[in-house]
């Protein structure tokens, strides 16, 4: 049984996502469709590539993952079929795959324009098309011709010295609270047993300890927590921290060892 995810930033109040299950449905009546999302913020391509980096590898081998986000085929925008650690990637956004990986793919594939029809809809006409193939059979070069090397693998981390990181927001989630790019490992790596400070956005907002939950502080403080991840998040406790301090993607946080 083949499983196909979907990650989009259509409402569900469209018809985009039950056109797409019922065209994969009709074509390959045993497949599962597991929505990851379709509440990423319109056009956030960062977004969706966290998202999906983060659940893609609790699906078994050979899961199909639709990327669906602001979809729009055009010379500089191809749709692509990616294959990494034994999962395909069907998507156009090359902006999402680029920081979805940690390493290069095992292959790139130019979904064939002679194959697929070319419409204002191309996630239903391309991606799902595309999706069916595999999931009925097609070995990923039956798609199209094979661009590997093309795609870039980026590598976002934060800089730091002996005594200090210099990081930032990388996903604001729905309690808004802020999942930043420090590792736990980096976090310790630098700080050792010494005092710390982490500075939150500007020096008004500082925080000198890790907490294990968020129960630790009282209820309006801020906490720090290393999270499932393995990254520095940053919460405000029972309370909403990006909305109360303007805190969104790229907002930079600033450890101190002291």
């Amino acid at each position: 049984m083949a499983i196909i995810t979907l990650t989009t930033d259509w409402s569900n109040n469209d018809f985009y996502t039950g056109a797409i299950k019922g065209l994969i449905y009709s074509q390959c009546p045993s497949a599962s469709v597991v929505e990851i999302t379709n509440n990423i913020t319109s056009c956030h391509s960062a977004d969706a590539a966290f998202v999906l980096r983060n659940v893609f590898h609790h699906f078994p081998a050979g899961t199909i993952h639709l990327l669906c986000i602001n979809g729009e085929i055009t010379h500089d925008r191809i749709p692509l079929c990616v294959c990494y650690r034994g999962h395909f990637f069907i998507g156009d956004d090359v902006k999402a795959f680029s920081v979805l990986f940690d390493d290069e793919p095992d292959a790139v594939l130019a979904l064939s324009p002679e194959k697929f029809s070319i419409s204002t809809f191309p996630e239903l006409t391309i991606f799902a098309q595309a999706a069916c193939m595999l999931a009925n059979g097609a070995q990923p070069a039956d798609l199209g011709a094979d661009v590997s090397g093309e795609l870039p693998v980026l590598h976002l981390s934060p800089s730091y010295s002996a005594d200090t990181i210099s990081g930032s927001v990388i996903y604001i989630d729905s309690y808004q609270n802020a999942i930043t790019d420090i590792t736990k490992e980096m976090f310790y790596q630098v700080c050792g047993k010494r005092r710390f400070e982490i500075v939150v956005k500007h020096e008004n907002h500082k925080i000198t300890s890790i907490s294990r939950t968020y129960s630790d502080v009282p209820e309006g403080y801020l906490v720090a927590i290393f999270n499932s991840l393995g990254l520095l998040e940053i919460a405000m406790r029972n309370a909403r921290l990006a909305e109360m301090l303007k805190i969104e993607r790229k907002t930079p946080i600033f450890v101190k060892a002291i």
